[in-house]
């Protein structure tokens, strides 16, 4: 049984950076992607966006197979703070995808001691490339 593995941002940069066929994939909805910003060069499949707001694995399954992503590409997920690519990286091995890992602290990461994102960690606080769209 393949596990889901688990990166910090650096991490996650890094595995990008020396194999160049993995990808990273964004699975925030459009609205944190246009407005918060995004990691340069990731694919976008969001788990759920608007208008449902409800998961829909067939499709999501079906957006990572149209960027030509096979069985074991590398796939490195990430999404606000980790839950949803936690959730998107299950969803993957459970189709049978062997080499999936998600960003633990996201692109935004963990609350502060004001209930703030961006200030603790994360893709954004650790410097990782991303754009604002």
């Amino acid at each position: 049984m393949n596990k889901l593995i688990q990166y910090l941002p650096i991490k996650a940069q890094e595995r990008l950076e020396t194999n160049k066929d993995a990808v990273l994939v964004d699975v925030r909805c459009e609205a944190e992607n246009k407005f918060v910003g995004r990691p340069i060069e990731c694919i976008f499949a969001p788990w759920l966006d608007d208008p449902t707001w409800e998961v829909n694995e067939d499709e999501f399954i079906a957006t990572i197979k149209r960027f030509n992503c096979q069985l074991d590409t590398e796939i490195i997920l990430i999404c606000r703070s980790g839950y949803r690519s936690d959730d998107a990286g299950r969803c993957l091995i459970k189709f049978g995808f062997t080499n999936v890992a998600h960003v633990v602290s996201g692109f935004e990461g963990d609350l502060d001691e004001n209930y703030q994102r961006g200030n603790v960690n994360g893709w954004r606080h650790d410097g990782m490339p991303w754009m604002q769209c």
